[in-house]
């Protein structure tokens, strides 16, 4: 089966959350730049305590991680799961790290060198 790509990404971010079109739009075709602005609305469903929307950036994300050809997989590592914050204290937002699919914790863990929380 055929690896998942930045156009098929693109389409379910586009889907899954209409309300970020424009700026994915706007990034002009960069998949590092696309995915920043993915991980810009999961960060804020974290801050702002928004569990089903963030589950879901998460499920994405890891759907892509695990499945999209070698570009999408980098993107997804470097532009999305590297620099999450899931805010300090470290329990504040504990739900957020448990919540977390394995294969995204452990993209985590394996460059940060230590869990979340």
């Amino acid at each position: 089966m055929p690896k998942r790509d930045r156009s098929q990404l693109l389409r379910e971010l586009k889907a899954a959350f209409p309300e970020i079109t424009s700026q994915l739009n706007a990034e002009q075709g960069l998949l590092h730049f696309e995915v920043d602005v993915f991980r810009r609305f999961a960060q804020r469903a974290i801050f702002d305590g928004e569990r089903d929307t963030a589950v879901q950036c998460f499920s994405l994300a890891a759907t892509y991680l695990t499945e999209g050809n070698s570009a999408v997989r980098d993107a997804i590592d470097v532009s999305f799961i590297e620099p999450m914050e899931f805010g300090s204290p470290p329990n504040e937002r504990r739900w957020a790290w448990e919540a977390l699919p394995e294969v995204l914790k452990n993209a985590y863990v394996a460059f940060h060198r230590k869990s979340a929380v």
